[in-house]
């Protein structure tokens, strides 16, 4: 195994413990109530789009993990089979960017309140 495979196996898993550490702190301040809790219908259509749009990524990331786990153990081929041969590589780095979308979302839902001086 070179340093180029451990580099590219080795990078998403630091952005995983990146975003958990970050959602950690995110939920401390939460607690706090240092964070606003935004409802959809008070979003303006930007937050919206942003939000459907990561939701949708993560969404299409977690039926290929499972399409491609269920298709490897060779239980049922869900539709789109085909991209799971494309998939399986990827898989760590999918997975890195749900948690990045999921860190997003919850930054757009929850924006830090504003300080009044």
């Amino acid at each position: 195994m070179g340093s180029l495979e451990i580099a590219l196996d080795g990078l998403p898993i630091l952005v995983l413990v990146g975003c958990i550490g970050w959602i950690v702190r995110f939920n401390i301040s939460q607690q706090k109530g240092e964070r606003l809790t935004l409802k959809w219908k008070d979003m303006g259509p930007l937050r919206k789009t942003v939000a459907g749009l990561i939701f949708a990524w993560i969404c299409l990331n977690l039926y290929l993990t499972v399409g491609d786990l269920l298709a490897f153990l060779n239980v049922v081929a869900l539709p789109l089979g085909s991209a799971y041969s494309i998939y399986r590589p990827i898989l760590i780095w999918a997975s890195a960017s749900t948690i990045v979308g999921l860190a997003f979302v919850l930054s757009i839902r929850f924006p830090r309140r504003s300080v009044v001086a």
